[in-house]
């Protein structure tokens, strides 16, 4: 008798909007490209590819309307986002984008989901650097328990996560789309 074939987790999306922001000087989700905040910009995008996204926000920090957001209570920076989306569904697969990314591409994010690997831990690009890109991430609900041992063990590092685990790593599309603003000059720049 064969084995029936594993259904695909649902696939969510996730906006990791709740950093602190410090070398911006100003909340980056709040920030406007082509007239609209980017947690709105990567949100519409994560909705192309997504069957529902949600964004993980700081409890303090303020919170966009119209969307479904979960408080990342840990403040462990993006580890502690994904495991809060993880905790409100734990079954589902979440494709984890940074808010940072304007340049970022429907395109780009359809051929990381049309090459998830369900059987991994997790699907990314791998950075300009040749390591494994954590903000532009699929993580498959398999490994949710293994990235909460990894938290408990005082470890917040996503990068080194991927690491360790079994993530399929893919070359990206568009290289530059993985490039994160985070200064107001590297905004000025983004916006000219």
């Amino acid at each position: 008798m064969e084995n029936p074939v594993q259904p695909s987790p649902p696939l969510w999306g996730l906006v990791l909007a709740g950093g602190q922001s410090s070398r911006m000087g100003f909340d980056k989700a709040w920030l406007k490209y082509g007239g609209s905040p980017q947690w709105q910009v990567v949100t519409r995008l994560l909705e192309q590819v997504c069957e529902r996204v949600l964004v993980s926000v700081r409890p303090e920090q303020l919170q966009p309307d119209g969307i479904e957001v979960i408080p990342d209570t840990r403040r462990a920076g993006p580890l502690g986002g994904v495991l809060s989306a993880f905790q409100r569904k734990p079954d589902a697969a979440w494709l984890v984008v940074a808010v940072d990314m304007p340049f970022l591409s429907e395109k780009s994010l359809e051929y990381l989901v049309s090459h998830r690997d369900i059987s991994r831990i997790a699907t990314a690009f791998l950075a300009s650097d040749g390591l494994p890109e954590p903000l532009v991430t699929i993580f498959e609900p398999s490994g949710f328990s293994l990235l909460l041992d990894f938290y408990n063990r005082n470890h917040l590092s996503l990068r080194k996560f991927l690491l360790n685990a079994e993530a399929k790593l893919l070359q990206p599309v568009a290289p530059d789309e993985l490039t994160s603003i985070d200064t107001p000059g590297q905004y000025r720049q983004a916006t000219e």
